[in-house]
């Protein structure tokens, strides 16, 4: 697995039909993020980070008379995405961080899911003000993403396996898990109001057996730590993760994770 290079970092090389088929345990909880997204049939609409674009097709059906763009930096997740879209979608090969000049605006609705903990924290006021500049008068932000203690068991386990290889050197997670508080200020200082919405934390057992844990770890976590492994170190890695996943196993014998999710409803003033 290598890396992929644009203009705002590098990012993870995804394999997008080996992601796409790992992605059960985020759709189980579609239903929440759905029924707070305000979209109307004719709405204007923007996937930022579309990934493999299920989502962005169950939101593409949900505005018939309007039309769905999706955003994202990597070409295997826009090829898949692109293969199960729908008339009424398009697609944008871009990362969040030149969002403003890579889609033209104005849009009623901008989502993000399971998408802005890839992003350093450093660059989001900069996306969210991003945000802001195409959403019309009123125009809705809606993210969810990993926060607070997101996956802490996964952390410590890949983190302990990282340096059985690379030892000192070795690199722990990057991703960037925020809290509420921390965001909700950034939000409001970026122009929104949460006045009608929220920004909180949200705290979930996710249910895995050893092959969904290993699928998802495989297809979506480990790339997270070979950004910043030697070449000759990956193959390696990987092979522990699966030797040793089995201590990620619970006293009752599942796999189930803990997340949590940073979850916001904003709007343009």
């Amino acid at each position: 697995m290598g890396q992929h290079p644009t203009d705002a970092g590098w990012l993870p090389d995804w394999d997008g039909q080996v992601y796409a088929a790992n992605t059960a345990h985020h759709r189980r909880y579609d239903g929440r993020f759905l029924a707070s997204l305000p979209l109307a049939p004719s709405h204007r609409v923007l996937d930022l980070g579309c990934g493999a674009g299920d989502l962005t097709a169950t939101i593409a059906a949900s505005v018939p008379e309007g039309h769905v763009v999706g955003l994202e930096p990597q070409p295997s997740l826009l090829a898949e995405a692109r293969s199960r879209a729908l008339p009424n979608q398009s697609f944008v090969e871009a990362p969040a961080q030149r969002l403003a000049t890579a889609v033209d605006g104005p849009f009623d609705v901008v989502y993000s899911q399971s998408v802005l903990h890839w992003v350093p924290w450093a660059d989001h006021p900069s996306i969210l003000r991003q945000c802001r500049d195409v959403l019309r008068p009123g125009g809705a932000l809606r993210i969810e993403c990993g926060g607070g203690d997101n996956v802490r068991e996964v952390v410590q386990f890949l983190d302990d396996v990282a340096r059985s290889i690379a030892g000192p050197s070795a690199p722990s997670a990057p991703w960037t898990f925020a809290h509420a508080g921390a965001y909700l200020d950034l939000v409001l200082d970026c122009g929104f109001t949460v006045d009608n919405g929220f920004v909180h934390t949200v705290a979930q057992r996710r249910p895995f057996d050893r092959q969904s844990v290993l699928g998802w770890l495989m297809s979506q976590a480990v790339q997270a730590y070979e950004i910043d492994l030697a070449l000759e170190q990956r193959a390696t890695f990987r092979a522990e993760v699966a030797n040793r996943v089995d201590e990620l196993r619970r006293a009752d014998g599942s796999y189930d994770l803990g997340f949590v999710r940073l979850d916001l409803l904003a709007f343009r003033p």
